[in-house]
């Protein structure tokens, strides 16, 4: 299941009651109400999803990669990710990684440097260079974030190939991948996952605060 969630409205003191003491505390620690925001908005999203599959008393630990992970129910996997105003949550019956990025200008030579030759000649073929450096972005980073490692797995040791499917090139891994460009073309959303991928659903926030 996948979910994504706009917290720019978000109303701290209608969601506290539902907060964990240790997202307050990780809260507080931001100086900037976005990104407190986006802290506590991610934790009501994940909340919201565990409860969908009845799951109301999630216990959680990290990994020695710092992932975290569910200690109560091993059969269930989740990931997070935020961007902006919004956030994004994936639970799975296996490995899962997304990430949400606002669509922005960007430096190519990011992709230059960093990506796969040919992910960087896919982005120049494009005619809107942005919305294809994005795709390819999240794509990269959800895979990233589903094995586990994130950015101990260098961007340019596997590859990521976008046609009428798409395709992860990487010699250790296999995997199902799919993306979404959202909220009026100003976010890309990418997930990966081991199992069975589904079509994102926008929550309400304001369902959150009843």
């Amino acid at each position: 299941m996948l979910y994504y969630m706009d917290v720019s409205e978000l109303d701290y003191n209608k969601l506290k009651s539902s907060l964990s003491k240790e997202r307050i505390k990780k809260s507080q620690r931001y100086v900037h109400q976005k990104d407190r925001y986006l802290s506590i908005g991610v934790e009501i999203l994940l909340n919201h999803a565990l409860g969908e599959i009845g799951i109301f008393d999630p216990s959680y630990d990290t990994d020695q990669h710092g992932k975290p992970f569910l200690k109560n129910y091993s059969n269930v996997f989740f990931n997070l990710s935020h961007s902006e105003e919004y956030v994004a949550c994936a639970v799975s019956d296996s490995p899962v990684g997304v990430d949400i990025e606002h669509i922005q200008d960007i430096d190519l030579n990011v992709a230059k440097n960093y990506f796969y030759g040919s992910e960087y000649q896919y982005i120049l073929n494009k005619r809107d260079k942005k919305k294809a450096f994005f795709k390819l972005w999240v794509l990269k980073e959800s895979y990233m974030k589903m094995t586990g490692l994130g950015f101990r797995l260098p961007l340019d040791e596997f590859c990521i190939e976008i046609n009428d499917k798409i395709k992860l090139i990487h010699p250790e891994n296999t995997a199902n991948f799919a993306v979404w460009n959202i909220c009026k073309d100003e976010y890309m959303l990418g997930v990966c996952s081991k199992g069975k991928i589904t079509e994102p659903i926008l929550i309400n926030l304001k369902d959150m605060e009843n």
